[in-house]
Formats: structure tokens, C-alpha cells, sequence
């Protein structure tokens, strides 16, 4: 993506990588190598989600019941924290980010928000997993641990999520920001998640490269999807998320895998 057209608030190499803070407008954005947007928040609603593959990781709000307490497996910018830290204040929210840069530049020019409720690590997300082993459960893990080279290489592994499935309450719910590029760690992925997840969706976020995992200890819960429509325009107002919207890509997704596997359904 072309930053030429916002004002670079701060820009240096990191081992060799170009990673640049641009604001345009009210958006303020983080760049990795001047092309890969990593993270954008709204500087007037940091809470409101500004790139379309953060609103599909939280497609499965619906599904849980109660969210007291959050893991967020790379901070980036800060907008997963943001959204978090607005829409759920009883909760307690983990932050997990394994670049000191990083995390700095989300504390110093994404306003990212610390306090008794939000706790931000600096740790590799499977270090910090193993050093939690049995400690405690949490209702909601998200996890979008990117770098320019793609997908963080320690995390996205079959023993990742095996640490994820036993960090996970019950009724709790991983959401997983993927990258179709890599097609078969992609794969790979999608195993070891459908392994350790009795319940999963898969879908593609329209219009870009990436590919959200949804996944459950137990099946899907597709009942709590099952509203009226009074409560579904309650629930998009109170998260401004277009749930219906959402959905309709999840049919789309899974009738074109059912298609794949089996070429006469219809």
C-alpha cells in the first residue's frame, strides 16, 4: 500500500526492515517495508475497527456467552486492544507482542491503553502459553502475530494451539488471522487447528489475502446465531460490526468447500 499520501510520523529500520508510523487524516497506520499495512486505529474511535480482517476475527462474538478474560497474541498497533478495552470493561485483557519496537511504538503513537484491566508482554505468544500452563483460562484468544515476512514462525504451530485448546475456557473461542499466501503452512494450519478444535469456520475476508479461523472446544455453536432481527441490529450498534453481513460470507465459504469435496452438491 502507497504511503505517499500521509504525513510519516516516524520511520526507521529495524534489523534491517523498514517499519514506518504514516497518519492520514484520522487514520494513523503502522507499515512494515513501506507496502505491508500491519495496523491502522481511528485517532477520533480508536475503539472502531478501521481494517476489515479485525471486524471478521470478531464475527464470533454472538457465540460466547460471557467474556471476563482475554488473551491478544500480537499487539501491533493496538486496535484488537482498543476494541477490547472499550466494548468489554469488566473483562481482563493479556497482550502478548514478541518486538519491544513494537509495543513502544503502539505505547507512544496509538494511544495503546494500559492499566489495572490491560496487561501488555513483551514474549514470544507460545513462551508466554507455556509459562501459563494451567494457571488460568481465557473466554477469548486472539491471535494476528504478523511481521512483513508473513505469519510469526513460533506461532500458528500444532503445539501452539494445543497450548491455545487447554488455555481456553470451555465455552471460549481462538480467532486466528491467517495469510492465503502461504498455502501450505496454510494447510497445515487448518490441521493442526482442526486437531486440537472439535468446532471450526473457515473464511476469507473478501477483497484480501487473509483467511480467519474461527474455533471452539466444542462444536459450533450455531444456535446463539439464531436472533431476531431487532437483537442483531442491537448487537451491530453496540459493536459497529455487520454481523448478518459477516455471515453471508461464511455460507458462501462453506458451500464453496462443500463444492471442492463434493462436486454434485448443489
Amino acid at each position: 500500500m502507497d504511503t505517499r499520501n500521509g504525513e510519516i510520523l516516524h520511520r526507521e529500520e529495524w534489523n534491517g526492515d523498514l517499519v514506518e508510523v504514516i497518519e492520514n487524516g484520522d487514520n494513523r497506520s503502522l507499515f512494515f517495508a513501506s507496502c505491508f499495512l500491519q495496523s491502522r486505529i481511528s485517532l477520533v474511535c480508536p475503539a472502531s475497527l478501521q481494517l476489515s480482517y479485525t471486524r471478521y476475527m470478531l464475527l464470533g462474538l454472538p457465540a460466547l456467552q460471557s467474556i471476563g478474560s482475554i488473551l491478544i497474541i500480537g499487539v501491533g498497533a493496538g486496535s484488537l486492544v482498543h476494541f477490547c478495552h472499550h466494548h468489554f470493561p469488566e473483562s481482563d485483557i493479556e497482550a502478548v507482542d514478541n518486538s519491544p519496537h513494537v509495543i513502544d511504538l503502539a505505547r507512544g503513537y496509538f494511544r495503546l491503553p494500559e492499566n489495572d484491566r490491560v496487561h501488555v508482554h513483551c514474549s514470544d505468544g507460545l513462551a508466554y502459553l507455556e509459562r501459563q500452563a494451567g494457571r488460568r483460562r481465557f473466554d477469548l484468544i486472539l491471535v494476528d502475530a504478523f511481521d512483513h515476512r508473513g505469519m510469526a514462525e513460533t506461532i500458528y504451530s500444532r503445539g501452539f494451539f494445543e497450548h491455545c485448546m487447554h488455555a481456553l475456557a470451555p465455552d471460549g473461542m481462538i480467532s486466528c488471522n491467517l495469510w492465503s499466501g502461504e498455502k501450505k503452512r496454510l494447510d497445515d494450519i487448518r490441521d493442526g487447528i482442526s486437531a486440537c478444535f472439535e468446532g471450526q469456520i473457515f473464511l476469507s475476508v473478501p477483497n484480501r489475502g487473509n483467511v480467519v479461523i474461527l474455533a471452539f472446544r466444542q462444536p459450533v455453536p450455531w444456535h446463539r446465531f439464531t436472533l431476531s432481527k431487532k437483537k442483531w441490529q442491537d448487537l451491530e450498534e453496540r459493536f459497529d460490526l455487520d454481523f448478518r453481513k459477516m455471515l453471508k460470507v461464511v455460507r458462501r465459504d462453506s458451500r464453496n468447500l462443500l463444492q471442492r469435496y463434493f462436486p454434485f452438491f448443489r
